[in-house]
């Protein structure tokens, strides 16, 4: 049962995106949005003209009956006129509005749909993306934003064109009985309230918070992702997968199927009762018109205008009801684009001095849990990055390691104690400026299926430089492969478009570095740079990273010892908290963590 305070909210929720995605709409094109409602406000009088001049041919032509040796000009003029009126309805209900207004504002709605989307997911926090309910939002936005928005649209043109028709008849039908127009629209709401519940229904199967529904998101993502599908190939764990789809799938069938079945059972009453009452109705006038006190044409048209009252008030019952349905998935969207901003940035931040050169950055006593967890990552961690310095951190998996980057790119904010940059708290700068002073190479890097030159400068989109380009290339040893593609820099890449040609592990991880060189930042971290990447080709790139960095800091994040032992300075980190600093050699001497975990890894060398 559908409590008044629910439909209320209901109502009310939908009236706000309407008007959300009219705006949308005005803004992606004012010309198209209003050409699109003002075709369909003209479309709704058709009917009633049509009707009309049909119900005066009618009673010309009772009129003109006895008259055999021509027909009236009248006749002849209200029958053209019937098939004119036609005519332009056609143009304009099925030229103008559906071929050109109905595309082109369908397709200007799903551009600007898709472009504040993107923009909005772009730009999110990455908390944002580590928080499992955001994560299920933007998929199930992202199913059905292209589509259920402009369709909310739409129906809403059909509703508002059908409201129209609705009142013209309702006016119309006045003169024939004050109570006749009141009495057909009120055997609607029946059909109304079936079809609002009928919406939820259809929203439940896929749109349920139920936990079945988040696995079934992440088992559509599984089976279509080229990682997953690889090792499910080789494992042929594919069929069990599947399994595990289907028997999701028919639990929430079946969770779904009893209101279903409920509502199909009493669908068909409401049309029972709205025949019967148009039938007593139309029997209602009958009378008058073998009286002779309404004409064959009058009733004619006082029936035609009994069925419009009623088809166009149905008409808006399911399209409302459309728009009900649709208006669930709308609130995904707009869900996502009210995700709020997790890091707030200052209103008047502060400048550093020198922003091209290497900063001094400070950790204070940082303490740092996630969000929504009680367990602290990082206790009490302090440490400089002295301007010009090479700085390596290490530690066993879980140890903190990738937090602490995390924290110093501002991804997150620290729970105690604070990070400065220059002297400056981090909460207090510009995140774009800060950005502009860093680097980063992370673990999980991205491969573009762009051309290779494309690949290297979206190091720094703001710079077109050929000669930098190539030096990055150089410096990362991404060259000695460019040079053996068919195309060279000019090579696409990744199979994702026709021409591509597809790279190792190691030949991205190169590509990758060589984007970082590119952006040639005051401050580079590496995240695990070479874990695909062979000894000899490490040993080059490292040999030219301290040859190119070496007037500016460097951050890294790695297992293999040999990438580190050469750094200004080495922090060791286990459990959230540093327990070891120092130059390889001192560290070595101290026989801690480090010398162990050093020997240990030195033995697969020996």
């Amino acid at each position: 049962m559908i409590r008044f305070k629910e439909v209320k909210e209901s109502l009310r929720n939908l009236w706000i995106n309407l008007k959300k995605l009219l705006s949308l709409a005005r803004d992606a094109d004012g010309f198209i949005t209003y050409g699109y409602y003002t075709v369909g406000f003209i479309s709704a009088f058709f009917p009633l003209i049509v009707n009309f001049i049909f119900k005066i041919f009618l009673d010309e032509l009772i009129i003109s009956q006895n008259i055999a040796a021509s027909i009236p000009i009248i006749l002849i003029a209200l029958l053209a006129s019937r098939y004119i009126v036609g005519f332009l309805e056609d143009f304009v209900v099925y030229g103008a509005g559906m071929t050109y207004f109905d595309y082109l504002f369908r397709y200007r709605v799903q551009n600007e749909l898709n472009k504040r989307f993107y923009k909005k997911v772009s730009n999110l926090d990455i908390a944002h993306f580590e928080d499992p309910d955001t994560q299920d939002l933007i998929t199930k936005a992202q199913d059905t934003f292209t589509w259920r928005p402009p369709n909310f649209l739409r129906q809403f043109q059909y509703l508002f064109v059908a409201l129209i028709t609705y009142i013209s008849a309702f006016i119309v039908l006045l003169p024939f009985g004050v109570w006749i127009p009141f009495v057909v629209t009120l055997i609607v709401i029946p059909t109304l309230y079936l079809r609002a519940k009928f919406g939820r229904i259809e929203w439940s199967i896929y749109g349920s918070g139920a936990p079945q529904v988040k696995k079934l998101w992440y088992l559509r993502w599984i089976l279509s992702n080229k990682i997953s599908i690889k090792e499910s190939r080789i494992f042929q764990s594919n069929n069990e997968l599947l399994k595990m789809f289907t028997d999701i799938q028919e639990y929430l069938f079946n969770l779904n199927k009893k209101p279903v079945v409920d509502f199909a059972k009493v669908i068909f009453y409401p049309d029972i009762l709205k025949t019967i009452i148009l039938f007593l109705v139309a029997y209602y006038k009958l009378p008058e018109v073998l009286a002779g006190d309404m004409s064959i044409g009058e009733f004619t048209f006082f029936i035609n205008m009994l069925d419009r009252l009623v088809s166009t008030a149905g008409s808006m019952v399911i399209n409302f009801g459309e728009m009900y349905g649709d208006n669930l998935y709308v609130n995904h969207f707009f869900e996502v684009l009210d995700l709020p901003k997790l890091i707030e940035e200052p209103k008047n931040p502060k400048q550093v001095k020198d922003p091209k050169n290497p900063p001094l950055i400070s950790f204070r006593n940082v303490s740092f849990s996630y969000p929504g967890e009680k367990t602290k990552v990082l206790k009490d961690v302090s440490f400089d990055i002295n301007p010009k310095e090479n700085i390596a951190i290490v530690g066993a998996n879980g140890a903190g390691k990738t937090t602490i980057v995390k924290l110093l790119l501002r991804f997150y904010d620290v729970t105690e104690g604070e990070i400065l940059v220059d002297g400056i708290n981090i909460k207090e700068m510009d995140l774009d400026q800060w950005y502009d002073r860093v680097g980063i190479l992370f673990q999980e890097f991205v491969h573009y299926d762009f051309t290779v030159r494309e690949n290297i400068m979206l190091g720094n989109p703001s710079i077109k430089s050929e000669e930098r380009m190539l030096k990055a290339a150089k410096a990362s040893d991404a060259d000695s492969f460019i040079q053996g593609l068919p195309k060279g820099y000019d090579q696409l890449l990744g199979r994702q478009f026709e021409g591509g040609v597809e790279l190792s592990i190691g030949q991205w991880q190169k590509l990758a570095i060589a984007r970082a060189f590119y952006e040639s930042a005051p401050l580079l971290i590496l995240d695990e740079p070479t874990s695909a990447i062979d000894a000899e080709a490490e040993y080059e790139i490292f040999k030219n990273l301290h040859k190119y960095y070496n007037n500016k800091s460097l951050l890294l994040i790695s297992h293999r010892f040999s990438t580190v032992r050469n750094a200004n300075k080495i922090i060791v980190v286990k459990n959230g908290r540093i327990i070891e600093r120092g130059t390889h050699d001192k560290l070595i001497k101290q026989k801690g963590l480090y010398e162990r975990m050093f020997n240990k890894q030195a033995i697969g060398y020996k």
